[in-house]
């Protein structure tokens, strides 16, 4: 228990290299259309696959990985991504790049899966809440420094360049799980029989709904924001770098913001909050587009407030979990998990559905839609009454 704090770091410095590999693609867009000589709508397939991926990975690869102990877990779960993105770095065909990010997407749903309940084996009663924000941070910094210095790494020496330097990152990370993670954390082996029992409750339907829906609104506009960006609101392209930095730092300050909220309003009067607050930002985009100075500005508000969420989501999922399926909260973590995915899956189609019929300038109009079964199901539930950081109040 002493050295969770060494065990964390590997697992964020894990987190920021899914958060790379997932997100990047929102910054190279523009180069992998000229390198594979393809339109926007099937570039973006490139983060509709790993999206996919992860939907797939979190609930059913992982029972592969089940009866192994956390750190072989863990381990075979980045060897297997970082495979992939050599794939990718070597790959001059699209259908192969493809297949590729599917591959390293299961692993990217696997990891959040073992690493959320790695956390919650190894860190104090009283610090599980700060841990699990911890690792989260490790994927938003992936937006402050990853994605920002792979779209200029993209734009400067090709995009393949950075998914080399995830294959490194990932060996570095994967050598802090073998060194840092504690070697006794017993497996807790589950079947596909598990994942029954985590649809059986309309509380935990809810709670994937609202998962779904508030993580992949802002899909359907990121996933094409440099093509907005360049082709409406009149940047160039080697610009977009940096407001895509200012995106990552409003998230990462989104995600503490969001975290200290959560301990002292709860989970739903968070959520109830900041959905209404994501959905006039969304709108919001109708009108700024055309303004350089209030586009960059709405862009911020859309990073802070899109990931101030995953607190209230991680922490109402784990509750909910704890409430409703004690005994396979594995298989229950899994399947929310693979909620935050499908949401992006299904917001980036939507969005280059979107982008193709109607116009770019529209993508902010879907997005608000997108929010709104989620702040539905938020508001239809009763008030917290669960304390968050010892698991013990009750969400009804």
């Amino acid at each position: 228990m002493q050295n969770y704090k060494k065990a964390l770091f590997a697992l964020a410095l894990s987190a920021f290299c899914m958060g790379v590999t997932e997100f990047v693609m929102a910054g190279v867009l523009i180069d992998v259309q000229h390198y594979f000589k393809i339109n926007a709508k099937t570039a973006g397939y490139l983060t509709t696959l790993y999206a996919i991926g992860v939907v797939i990975g979190a609930p059913i690869v992982s029972i592969a990985l089940s009866h192994f102990y956390r750190h072989i877990q863990l381990l075979i779960n980045l060897g297997i991504f970082a495979l992939a993105n050599l794939t990718i770095f070597f790959s001059n065909n699209f259908y192969l790049t493809a297949f590729a990010r599917f591959i390293a997407g299961t692993q990217h749903g696997v990891f959040f899966v073992i690493a959320t309940l790695a956390i919650s084996s190894i860190t104090p009663n009283e610090k599980k809440s700060s841990a699990l924000a911890i690792m989260v941070t490790g994927l938003t910094v992936a937006l402050v420094t990853g994605v920002p210095l792979g779209t200029f790494i993209g734009y400067h020496f090709g995009f393949k360049l950075i998914f080399l330097l995830i294959f490194i990152i990932t060996v570095f990370a994967s050598l802090g799980v073998w060194h840092m993670m504690p070697k006794n954390l017993y497996p807790n082996p589950t079947n596909l029989k598990n994942l029954a029992p985590a649809f059986s409750h309309r509380n935990l339907l809810k709670t994937y709904t609202i998962t779904l829906c508030s993580c992949g609104a802002q899909f359907i506009l990121y996933t094409y924001l440099q093509k907005l960006l360049v082709d409406i609101s009149g940047f160039k392209e080697q610009n977009t770098t940096y407001i895509l930095l200012l995106y990552g730092i409003c998230a990462i300050f989104g995600n503490l913001w969001g975290g200290k909220m959560v301990d002292k309003k709860g989970a739903i009067f968070s959520l109830r909050l900041i959905l209404s607050i994501q959905i006039f930002v969304f709108l919001n985009f109708l009108w700024t587009i055309y303004i350089p100075i209030l586009v960059i500005l709405n862009i911020a508000l859309m990073g802070f407030f899109s990931f101030s969420t995953i607190p209230a989501l991680k922490m109402l999922s784990i509750a909910k979990a704890k409430r409703h399926t004690h005994k396979i909260m594995d298989s229950t973590i899994s399947v929310n998990e693979a909620a935050f995915n499908v949401g992006i899956a299904l917001a980036s189609f939507i969005g280059g559905l979107v982008l193709t019929n109607i116009g770019i300038e529209f993508n902010a109009l879907f997005a608000s839609i997108f929010v709104l079964p989620a702040l539905i199901f938020a508001s239809a539930f009763a008030k917290d009454k669960i304390n968050y950081n010892h698991f013990k109040r009750k969400v009804e």
